[in-house]
């Protein structure tokens, strides 16, 4: 429900906000007061086509800002959640035209695009009297309505559900029946790299040993002449050190054998006899590694062929040397699945037609529901067109059967709404073959039947009194009230009987201020709606039989 309207700098109005309730509002006043610029305005803030025409003179934006209560509206909030935006009872629509040619759109104070305020406000308001493809006019929309009107939701959601895994089966067996195709080729092109990666021979950790080995030759020259200065110095012949710390410990015992001495002293030969015999053990590591540490340069010419060989083809799978091993793994485990794979796909096959038939069954029952429904909405809309002056009109629920590949979870049928607005005449879609007052009546007359089963929307009516008087006009103000029970209605109107059927009555004035037009709009109160009327039936000589007819009729 919409519950307030703030307006700026739009056509003739400077700053203006409106604060609306259930049930019908009405619009009236002198024509090119700016009835129809406010409900333009309401329209624009819910993601109508920017017109920066509509932006005042000498100002440099237009601005106009709706809130709505939500607190009933599931779908709305839905969406809202669906874009993460915060969802509670109330959304504010706000957008900003610019002279510049900008259009800016926000929903709660954050920026969107123009496409997603259209998809918010067409679920939240529906203009009647323009021919912009919204809401009923949208054909799209045409099978969602008649789904709810028909309380289809238990099927609709069988078909959802069927199709869903019809879906991923048939995803499922075209993948299989792919790799199926190309089974032998592949097949034969893992045994020849499984071969390839076989005849390489490569054992676990090689590669990293052998780079190793090979930095350790590159660097032979270093490490021998380090190792062999450590050596002589160690060695335990001639004046070395080993010998020379020998002799000194030597001494150093008898000394303390022959003569007490001090623990200090003991500690320290204690410490010595150790050194000599680590340094013994690290001139047998260094023999050995004298002796076994041999430059050969065929061996560094080997291994840099086997360095290349691994390097070469890691770069063939474009993988990385040490991956190779797992590269065999995950080969070898590629040709067992597809071993199993011919028995895979004749199981997903047998699924696969269950599930077709399951899915068509539902779309059946759905589509049988769908056409109950559809001669049920046709009898009814048919019926209201008559006292709306649409005696010759007939209204009809086109649905057809789609094609096999354009199935999907909304089932089996395409729907359209057709009407034919004289015997004889063509019939077509809604928005193409009826404008003006005549959509307005027919929008009517559709909004009177589903009211109830849609979600609550505001509906707001131009023109919908618009060359009809009398009898017409009075059905029209009883219908409008009618639906206003179910749904909020706003409506401009010149026509008494219609008038006086609201539940809250605005009018609209144009006024002269410093030598600028401005447009103002007007609460009006009991007493000022027995005059408004009793000008719409007299004109503006307002007459005492005009102010009793008024009476009357608000009294109705």
């Amino acid at each position: 429900m919409l519950k307030s309207l703030f307006i700026k700098n739009i056509v003739l109005i400077d700053k203006m906000r409106l604060n609306f309730y259930n049930g019908l509002t009405i619009f009236s006043g002198e024509t090119g007061a700016g009835k129809s610029i406010i409900l333009t305005s309401l329209g624009l803030a819910s993601g109508m086509r920017a017109d920066f025409s509509l932006i005042r003179n000498n100002s440099s934006e237009g601005m106009v800002v709706a809130e709505f209560d939500i607190e009933k509206n599931q779908q709305v909030k839905e969406i809202l959640l669906e874009k993460g935006l915060e969802s509670n009872s109330t959304v504010i629509l706000r957008r900003i035209l610019n002279r510049d040619g900008i259009s800016k759109a926000f929903v709660n104070d954050s920026p969107v695009t123009a496409g997603f305020l259209q998809e918010i406000g067409s679920s939240l308001v529906e203009i009647h009297g323009q021919n912009e493809k919204i809401g009923l006019l949208d054909p799209v929309n045409h099978i969602k309505i008649l789904d709810k009107y028909g309380l289809c939701e238990i099927e609709l959601s069988k078909v959802e559900n069927s199709y869903a895994s019809f879906k991923k089966l048939k995803e499922i067996y075209s993948e299989l029946s792919n790799i199926e195709k190309n089974r032998s080729s592949k097949i034969k092109e893992i045994k020849n790299d499984l071969k390839i990666i076989e005849n390489i021979n490569l054992e676990k950790n090689e590669y990293e040993q052998l780079l190793k080995r090979r930095n350790a030759m590159m660097q032979f020259e270093k490490i021998f002449h380090a190792i062999n200065n450590i050596y002589n110095i160690f060695d335990d012949e001639g004046d070395s050190l080993l010998t020379t710390i020998s002799k000194n410990t030597n001494i150093l015992e008898q000394v303390s054998i022959k003569n007490s001495t001090t623990d200090e002293i003991d500690e320290l030969i204690k410490s010595l006899n150790n050194l000599i015999i680590e340094g013994k053990d690290i001139l047998l590591n260094i023999a050995k590694i004298k002796d076994e540490f041999v430059f050969d340069q065929k061996e560094l010419d080997s291994i840099e062929q086997r360095l290349f060989d691994i390097s070469s083809l890691a770069r063939k799978f474009n993988i990385q040397p040490n991956e190779l091993i797992d590269k065999y793994n995950l080969l070898s485990e590629e040709l067992s699945a597809f071993d199993n794979n011919a028995q895979n796909i004749e199981q997903i096959k047998e699924k696969l037609i269950l599930a077709e038939k399951k899915y068509q069954f539902d779309c059946s029952k759905l589509s049988e529901k769908r056409k109950g429904a559809a001669l049920k909405i046709e009898e009814l809309i048919n019926q209201e067109m008559k006292p709306l002056k649409l005696e010759n009109a007939s209204f009809k629920v086109k649905i057809n059967e789609k094609e096999k590949v354009k199935c999907n979870a909304n089932g089996s049928d395409t729907v359209k709404f057709i009407v034919q607005l004289n015997k004889g005449s063509l019939e077509g879609e809604i928005h193409k073959i009826s404008s003006g007052g005549e959509l307005s009546r027919l929008m009517l007359a559709i909004n009177l039947v589903i009211a109830k089963n849609i979600n609550s929307k505001t509906l707001i009516f131009d023109e919908v009194d618009s060359g009809v008087s009398g009898a017409v006009a009075d059905s029209i103000g009883v219908r409008l009230l009618n639906l206003s029970k179910f749904q909020q209605v706003l409506l401009v109107t010149h026509l008494p009987q219609v008038a006086a059927r609201g539940n809250k009555h605005y009018k609209t004035s144009k006024f002269v201020d410093k030598g600028i037009t401005y447009t103002g709009i007007k609460e009006l109160t009991i007493e000022d709606r027995v005059e408004e009327i009793a000008k719409m039936i007299s004109g503006n000589t307002v007459t005492q039989e005009a102010l009793m007819l008024s009476n009357k009729l608000l009294k109705n």
